[in-house]
């Protein structure tokens, strides 16, 4: 299998590539994270052509701007999607917000989607990882990025599950040492949270949707799954057994066989019937 490489998806934007013969397949990380932290699912799952986006403020993108917010950041990522033909997303936790914003963008053109660990803007959330942010914004402000805002970020009650990997620990954390914390410049993370996401701009989401999560997990996110299964008209529910938050990350294994499965069924079109003359 090739070796990502970088690849720039915009003038802002940037990502890695690792190439494969079959359908392109869009990656979107979670929070504090980018594109590499895909390498072992990709591994995994040879034989498409895997794109990992790096959002605003994550791995070599560009900072939040004064003009971002969900839905600009939604038509972006949509607009990379119809001019590259990818037509599968799979999304993580904070970037579970990008992938269901690019879905309302463009309900008709996607084969599928993948949600793990899902998060709306404007739906439930947890007041623990609430809570975590807003200690984060007091040290940016008070003794700026570095080791504390890094250590108080991964003792959030999100991580726990990936505790207990220590391999996996180290390897995220150092993805979480080299992050910028530039989202916390007067609070421009909350750009990204918003406008909310309705139920009914939910419901015309017309893409076959998987949602992965942990059976450990939050219940703000299972709350947030139960949301899109009850709104959503094509949407599988896929619970992934002593797993927590990171569930794709935590569980690789489960995680690429529920992916390959889900890709699968829905990469080749519909095909239409063929009228026959007698």
């Amino acid at each position: 299998m090739a070796e990502p490489a970088p690849v720039r998806l915009t003038d802002r934007l940037t990502g890695l590539i690792q190439p494969g013969e079959g359908s392109k397949v869009l990656w979107i990380h979670g929070y504090t994270l980018d594109s590499s932290s895909w390498r072992e699912m990709w591994g995994r799952l040879p034989g498409w052509c895997h794109i990992g986006l790096d959002l605003p403020g994550h791995g070599g993108s560009a900072p939040i701007s004064a003009s971002d917010d969900l839905r600009s950041l939604g038509r972006q990522v949509a607009d990379i999607c119809l001019r590259q033909d990818i037509q599968h997303i799979v999304s993580l936790s904070f970037g579970t917000m990008t992938a269901t914003q690019v879905l309302i963008e463009e309900p008709d053109h996607f084969r599928s989607v993948v949600l793990g660990a899902p998060t709306l803007a404007g739906g439930p959330s947890d007041p623990d990882v609430g809570a975590t942010y807003g200690q984060l914004q007091k040290l940016h402000s008070t003794v700026g990025p570095g080791p504390e805002m890094t250590a108080t970020w991964m003792s959030c009650i999100a991580w726990e599950g990936i505790n207990e990997q220590p391999a996996l620990r180290e390897q995220l954390g150092r993805l979480v040492e080299s992050h910028r914390w530039t989202e916390f410049e007067d609070w421009r993370i909350l750009r990204l949270l918003q406008p909310p996401q309705r139920e009914e701009d939910l419901a015309k989401i017309a893409t076959p949707m998987m949602i992965l999560i942990g059976d450990l997990d939050l219940p703000a996110f299972h709350a947030c799954a139960s949301l899109l299964e009850r709104t959503v008209t094509r949407c599988e529910r896929v619970p992934l057994a002593d797993t927590h938050h990171l569930c794709m990350l935590e569980s690789p294994g489960p995680s690429a066989a529920a992916i390959e499965r889900h890709l699968r069924t829905h990469d080749q079109r519909t095909l239409q019937p063929i009228g026959i003359a007698l």
